[in-house]
């Protein structure tokens, strides 16, 4: 089976957006330094950045659909799925509690128990602490198991219109519910519906398909007899919809007030990059993507406890630091991005 390597791109751009996000978000640097502006700018700009997460459910949906097999039980398919995804897991809960030793947080082992058990994005249980970016694969997995398990034993063609359903009215009740925009705090809808588990659902739902198409009718080699004006009016495409995702995600925030337009381009860009038939696509179709992304989900998963840290002891504590990279960055008149860990700051002229 070809692997396709330039969608590991989308990966990162979307593990990027979600690091930058968390670090200049009410949670982050902007609930410390309120009032500077540079914060305020970012958080600004990078407001539309949780979107990010929806790609990595259209992405996860195709990855398992177009790696789909019935040889494994249901159960051998989630132990698979907990060797992969547990491990950074259990590391992250390992140094909440080192550093609650320290007096840096607390550390409640009834939290842990809950996240072990996967609950944190399923409705049952919603958990705001360092590990609560766990939510996201908490709500993967409980989606992932259902669509192996009703594929593994009904009639696919059945499966497909449950999940086509699914899809619609997923969406139609989140952006019912919250005025147009997909990202909501990870409660449930009316004590009914779990925002998490619908963007899953949904998300994961439109990747499958657009594997099914792939591998039915598109999954073929490339012929090399292409017009050239077709190659360009594809690679026009690609840059259009990487301009629109890198743009809206961290740049500004997008005048448009439903979010199912980040759903439409989001696929759109997958499709475009599974079928290579731009320029962008074929350059970005390489190993260095997938040698990166690899590392993506470990950052995804630690990035937020080392916000945490970071908040209670030298954000916190040292904050006169923080000020004068600030104050110097506008003497000299750079852009800073500053992670203010004390000694490290990124400037960009």
């Amino acid at each position: 089976m070809e692997k396709i390597k330039n969608i590991e791109f989308l990966r990162i751009i979307g593990c990027i957006t979600i690091v930058i996000l968390h670090l200049f978000n009410d949670y982050g640097l902007h609930s410390i330094f309120p009032d500077i502006e540079l914060y305020n700018k970012i958080q600004t700009m990078t407001s539309n950045g949780q979107k990010a997460v929806d790609l990595f459910f259209i992405l996860s949906g195709f990855l398992f659909a177009y790696r789909f097999n019935t040889a494994k039980t249901t159960f051998d398919f989630v132990k698979l799925k907990i060797i992969r995804f547990y491990p950074v897991l259990l590391f992250v809960i390992l140094l909440c509690f080192v550093a609650s030793l320290f007096k840096i947080g607390t550390f409640n082992i009834y939290e842990m128990i809950i996240t072990l058990a996967g609950l944190n994005g399923t409705g049952l249980y919603n958990t705001w602490g360092t590990i609560f970016v766990f939510w996201y694969v908490s709500s993967l997995l409980f989606v992932l198991t259902l669509f192996y398990y009703l594929l593994k034993n009904y009639q696919t063609k059945n499966v497909n219109l449950f999940i086509a359903l699914g899809i619609f009215y997923s969406y139609t009740i989140i952006l019912s519910y919250t005025h147009g925009h997909i990202f909501g705090k990870i409660e449930n809808i009316n004590n009914v519906f779990n925002l998490g588990i619908l963007r899953a659902f949904a998300g994961v739902g439109i990747g499958y398909f657009i594997a099914l198409w792939y591998k039915t009718r598109y999954n073929k080699p490339l012929q090399s007899n292409y017009y050239r004006i077709k190659t360009w009016l594809y690679t026009i495409c690609e840059f259009c919809c990487l301009y629109f995702i890198i743009n809206n995600l961290m740049l500004h925030k997008i005048k448009y007030n439903n979010d199912i337009i980040f759903i439409i381009i989001f696929a759109l860009t997958l499709v475009l990059f599974i079928t290579k038939q731009g320029y962008i696509s074929r350059i970005l179709d390489v190993s260095f993507w997938s040698k990166i992304s690899k590392y993506s989900y470990s950052i995804f998963m630690t990035h937020w406890f080392v916000y945490y840290i970071f908040k209670n002891t030298l954000w916190k504590n040292h904050n006169i630091y923080i000020y004068i990279y600030i104050s110097e960055a506008k003497h000299n008149h750079f852009l800073v991005f500053s992670f203010c860990t004390g000694n490290f700051c990124i400037s960009l002229c």
